[in-house]
């Protein structure tokens, strides 16, 4: 991790009132970061994980993921989803007239897009506050929320390219390993949804492992090399490439 998004990120959660980490709701361990609510927890603010993009992901996902987490909510800032529950969340837990909100996730997670949904528009305002790092701001958001406007997008671990193929956080053909990031993706679909992908593509997962479906994935979509092997690189990078549009959901 990067030192200067710490030193920033430690400052935020200490000037806070509440802390929301938003996570994505097709893979909310993946986009949890410990040491971010272990930093919330040793300054006792409350932390809620906001689940979001609950639009991308089935019903039965749904109920899973309302059982496995507590102090949550799944919402869908794409669809405006959940927000006015999360503002009543906050209320309830934060006793003020004015509740300074810090909102932190990983890329893609939709932090800036549900910043957008609880701001009311207005003109985000500089903190002239003592001891504030320079630059940090405060947008005016709906019942006297405060939210920081913040580097508060959680940086990439060096090279994790699960995670910044799985999340949009790179281009799949620009991963110098799309079939191990496809391979993952198609482990967590086993795990929580093999029909998800039988249903979109005719082939079922079950009984195979990842590269054998990638291979049988790459054969219906006629995706071959000159000697008619299947082109197995360019089907990893089209099966990302789907679910960063949300055409196979959880």
């Amino acid at each position: 991790m990067r030192k200067g998004f710490w030193t920033v990120a430690k400052q935020i959660i200490k000037k806070a009132d509440i802390v929301l980490e938003v996570l994505d709701a097709r893979m909310p361990e993946l986009t949890r970061n410990k040491q971010m609510e272990k930093n919330a927890a040793k300054c006792r603010k409350p932390l809620i994980l906001v689940i979001n993009k609950g639009d991308l992901v089935s019903s039965t996902t749904k109920t899973y993921l309302r059982k496995r987490y507590q102090n949550h909510l799944l919402i869908s800032s794409k669809l405006s989803k959940g927000i006015n529950e999360l503002v009543e969340m906050i209320k309830s837990r934060i006793n003020r007239k004015e509740i300074r909100v810090a909102v932190i996730g990983y890329p893609n997670t939709g932090k800036s897009s549900l910043i957008n949904r609880l701001s009311k528009g207005g003109k985000v305002r500089t903190s002239s506050e003592s001891g504030f790092t320079k630059g940090l701001q405060l947008i005016a958001g709906k019942e006297n929320l405060r939210l920081f406007d913040t580097p508060g997008v959680v940086p990439f671990e060096e090279r994790d390219d699960i995670r910044l193929g799985l999340m949009s956080g790179i281009s799949p053909s620009k991963l110098e390993d799309p079939e191990m990031v496809a391979c993952e993706l198609i482990k967590i679909f086993k795990e929580n949804n093999p029909k998800a992908l039988k249903r979109a593509y005719g082939v079922d997962p079950k009984g195979k492992i990842p590269d054998d479906f990638l291979v049988e994935f790459g054969r219906k979509k006629n995706m071959l090399k000159k000697k008619g092997e299947i082109d197995e690189r360019r089907a990893a990078i089209q099966l990302l490439i789907d679910w960063h549009k949300g055409k196979i959901k959880l």
